[in-house]
């Protein structure tokens, strides 16, 4: 897969993800609640249930959280 590539899926996380959306990440085999904070291209930023942050640019470590849909 070229960047060129990389970067339009990873550009889609902005599209799929609107700020405040609740989802879920990937993060050492667990999935985690949380919400989208902020969008900076080419990912988004999650901030988990925790309080931390994590800069998700992986569409296979996010998902919309299946309680809140």
């Amino acid at each position: 897969m070229s960047n060129g590539e990389i970067e339009r899926l990873a550009e889609r996380l902005t599209e799929m993800y609107a700020v405040g959306t609740a989802v879920e990440i990937l993060l050492d085999g667990v999935w985690l609640p949380g919400v989208v904070i902020r969008h900076e291209s080419p990912a988004v930023w999650v901030q988990a249930a925790d309080g931390r942050a994590w800069f998700v640019t992986n569409r296979q470590r996010i998902r919309a959280n299946r309680e809140q849909t």
